[in-house]
């Protein structure tokens, strides 16, 4: 969260809160670390010292942090979601990390939590969010074969028609490709023409 937000949240919480209970402390200055989670967990606790004392000042102030309605029931699906982020970044982040990630390999794990999209979006750092972008931009454009591609051989009777390679390098007229399968061999690279090659779909 940037700073003027954060002042604002803070204001709004302690205009809630009053006097009312002594929680209101922990809106005077913002976490130093891990923000989303610390401020996720105060909004809980707000929310269950609500239930617990019928508070309604509690309420508003756990729905302003947790970025939801006053009722109990909107705050008590809100904190669900939330309570899904933590493995959302981390899941999100390990298929970034991968060799070879395209949009589809983000895609199938990101669709789990496109509910929250906006929070975890938020917990990425500018590099992942700039890769996701960009590995969206690359799967809605007709692609050509070249370096970074992932394929496989175009013809259905060679062995490599079910096997997966990266292009490493472009020879203009042919292209060096990296078997998977050829990894453990000495042999691991091979040159094409890129007619000879499609691109690689799991099966």
């Amino acid at each position: 969260m940037t700073q003027q937000a954060t002042k604002a949240l803070n204001k709004q919480v302690k205009q809630a809160l009053e006097k009312t209970i002594d929680l209101r402390s922990l809106a005077v200055e913002p976490p130093k670390e891990n923000a989303q989670e610390c401020l996720r967990l105060m909004g809980m606790a707000l929310k269950n010292l609500a239930s617990a004392m019928n508070n309604t000042q509690a309420l508003e102030a756990a729905a302003i942090i947790l970025g939801s309605s006053p009722t109990p029931e909107a705050i008590a699906y809100r904190a669900e979601q939330l309570e899904m982020l933590p493995q959302a970044v981390s899941d999100i982040r390990r298929v970034l990390s991968k060799s070879g990630c395209n949009w589809q390999d983000y895609w199938d794990v990101a669709q789990e939590y496109e509910v929250i999209k906006q929070d975890y979006w938020a917990e990425l750092t500018s590099e992942e969010t700039n890769l996701i972008t960009a590995l969206q931009k690359a799967s809605s454009q007709p692609d050509t074969i070249g370096i970074g591609s992932i394929v496989a051989h175009a013809d259905p009777y060679r062995t490599l028609y079910v096997e997966r390679g990266e292009v490493v390098e472009d020879l203009g007229e042919e292209l060096i490709v990296a078997w998977d399968c050829w990894k453990e061999q000495s042999k691991k690279t091979d040159r094409y023409f890129r007619d000879e090659l499609r691109f690689w779909q799991p099966e």
